[in-house]
């Protein structure tokens, strides 16, 4: 193949052209990525006529883009793997970075957290060869998201600091993608209102550059975030407008997210053949789209929702066919969810050695994990087992590490000062990034639809 540098003049017009179309690829991703892959398709074979390596690298980027967009996670990898083959063969070190975050941002996608940190790791290790610190304080913020999807607030925290600790020194306004993370921080320690604070924010942002995909994700977080208020109209309101932009738009996994996440809503509400209704649907497009670890949370919510209509059986057979799922693909926080859901249904027939033998498994997993969430939850259902054993002096123990936990959850923002940071920030300069947003920022599943 041709490189860039090495051109004939009547060949330039056609790589001019090859570039005009990734140009248009880049701006329909915004509002029709159906349009956007179709064009990069195009760009893709004229650069391999011409052989035109630079043209060609970024066509399969924005391939691999779209296809992740649309949860066709395979030929996502694909396209990105020639990427990266071709800008590594160009020497293109910011080429490199940018598809390695995107290759990371799918295997986030499915789920695979060790191996996507592995490929934030090494696009992080190339950005400070070259001194890009600007994405590297993108790569941050993802990399902080999977931590935080596996429970582990505190490393996801320091992410995030780090993030913006880059953002501040270069004087420049926080995108709404950190926004967005950060909010769930504070939905995961039980602080709403700061929750939605953040989440307003970046829904102003979204709005101001027109985004209206990132603004649907938005929508849904806050959504969410009213479901744990206990506000299902607000919830149900702003998760059906989340819904009808991303069916517009085609984003199959970020739709099914919605539907399990108003399947939790209508569970709360105790409207049960509703909620039942959209967990199944979530779980039949979670199994298409080859979202296994969703399909095992899926599959504990609704032992934890037949728990609920004491249908035990169900429950039983639904938190098993979770674990078996979550067990083969070591999905290690929802192996620990089923063990404490099990945990709580033996509880209920005062099955307490049962109980203690899946709290014990859940317990060792959420200590590694560093999930307070869970070690709160965890060790109220332990004060609940020796209350009912009659060791009410063990319970008390139990019932102050329950409290110990809550505190420490609490007070882990209040610790990085996350606020504080949050403070002084101006401008952005987005004439560089704004176009290539949907693979520098991982705006998917858990960020924006967390099932935690």
């Amino acid at each position: 193949m041709k490189n860039s540098q090495n051109i004939s003049s009547s060949n330039r017009n056609s790589f001019e052209e090859v570039d005009l179309l990734n140009k248009k690829a880049d701006e329909a991703r915004r509002d029709n990525n159906n349009l956007s892959l179709s064009v990069s398709k195009e760009a893709i074979s004229m650069a391999q006529l011409l052989g035109y390596t630079n043209g060609l690298a970024k066509a399969y980027l924005n391939a691999g883009i779209s296809c992740r967009l649309s949860s066709n996670f395979e030929a996502a990898i694909e396209y990105y793997q020639e990427a990266l083959n071709l800008y590594r063969k160009l020497k293109d070190k910011r080429g490199e970075t940018r598809t390695l975050n995107s290759i990371a941002n799918v295997y986030y996608s499915l789920s695979d957290f060790t191996k996507a940190i592995e490929y934030y790791d090494e696009s992080i290790y190339v950005l400070q060869s070259i001194g890009d610190l600007n994405f590297e304080a993108t790569v941050l913020t993802n990399r902080g998201l999977c931590y935080q999807q596996n429970g582990d607030l505190k490393a996801s925290l320091n992410n995030y600091l780090e993030s913006l600790s880059i953002y501040k020194s270069s004087d420049a306004e926080i995108h709404y993608a950190l926004y967005n993370n950060l909010g769930i921080v504070y939905m995961e320690t039980g602080s709403y209102n700061e929750s939605l604070n953040y989440f307003t924010e970046a829904l102003k942002k979204t709005q101001e550059k027109k985004n209206t995909i990132d603004e649907s994700f938005t929508l849904a977080n806050i959504g969410r975030t009213y479901i744990y208020m206990e506000d299902f109209a607000n919830a149900i309101t702003y998760l059906s407008e989340a819904m009808i932009i991303m069916k517009k738009y085609g984003n199959r996994q970020a739709e099914t997210q919605v539907y399990a996440n108003l399947g939790k809503a209508y569970s709360k509400m105790r409207c049960f053949p509703e909620s039942i209704k959209y967990y199944n649907r979530a779980l039949k497009y979670y199994k298409e789209i080859g979202d296994k670890s969703s399909v095992d949370h899926t599959l504990c919510e609704l032992g934890e929702l037949y728990f609920e209509l004491n249908d035990y059986r169900s429950s039983i057979q639904y938190f098993k066919d979770g674990l078996e799922v979550s067990e083969k693909i070591n999905d290690i926080m929802n192996i620990l969810r089923i063990n404490t859901g099990l945990a709580r249904l033996y509880l209920k027939f005062k099955d307490t050695e049962k109980a203690v033998s899946y709290l014990g498994i859940a317990e060792k997993l959420a200590k590694t994990a560093k999930s307070y969430k869970d070690l709160s939850k965890i060790c109220k259902i332990y004060s609940e087992n020796y209350s009912i054993m009659g060791n009410y002096k063990e319970s008390k123990i139990y019932l102050d590490k329950h409290y110990k936990y809550l505190e420490k959850l609490n007070n882990m923002t209040e610790t990085n000062k996350v606020q504080a940071l949050m403070l002084g920030h101006i401008k952005i300069d987005y004439k560089e990034t704004e176009n290539e947003q949907a693979y520098y920022y991982n705006l998917k599943k858990d960020q924006i639809l967390s099932v935690a």
